[in-house]
């Protein structure tokens, strides 16, 4: 009798858990930086672009060198009506363009 209860509250529990959100789960693990800590040119391109970004846009941004344009890559996910889609969007144009010019350093979202 006692076995067979504690074998229900184990099934309870397990179940109870499997229904528990886990946010390190939902999310991709993509970093975020702050506007203020991007190179010149990007922090002129995040406030062109800020404007036009509505409720669920989003940018990210890479760079390996703070005064060579060529060694930063910027892009911006917007008219979408996902924030998720948006960051997902944003960080796979952004890697498309660190790729192309062979930055190191990982896409990050702007927030």
């Amino acid at each position: 009798m006692h076995t067979n209860l504690c074998l229900k509250l184990l099934t309870l529990w397990l179940a109870c858990l499997s229904l528990w959100p886990f946010p390190a789960l939902a999310e991709e693990g993509h970093k975020h930086i702050a506007p203020e800590l991007l190179p010149n040119s990007l922090q002129l391109s995040w406030q062109v672009n800020k404007p036009n970004l509505g409720k669920f846009g989003q940018c990210a941004a890479a760079f390996d060198s703070k005064t060579d344009d060529a060694k930063m890559a910027f892009a911006c996910s917007i008219y979408v009506k996902l924030t998720a889609v948006a960051e997902r969007k944003a960080i796979q144009h952004c890697d498309e363009q660190r790729e192309t010019r062979h930055i190191k350093a990982p896409c990050q979202l702007v927030r």
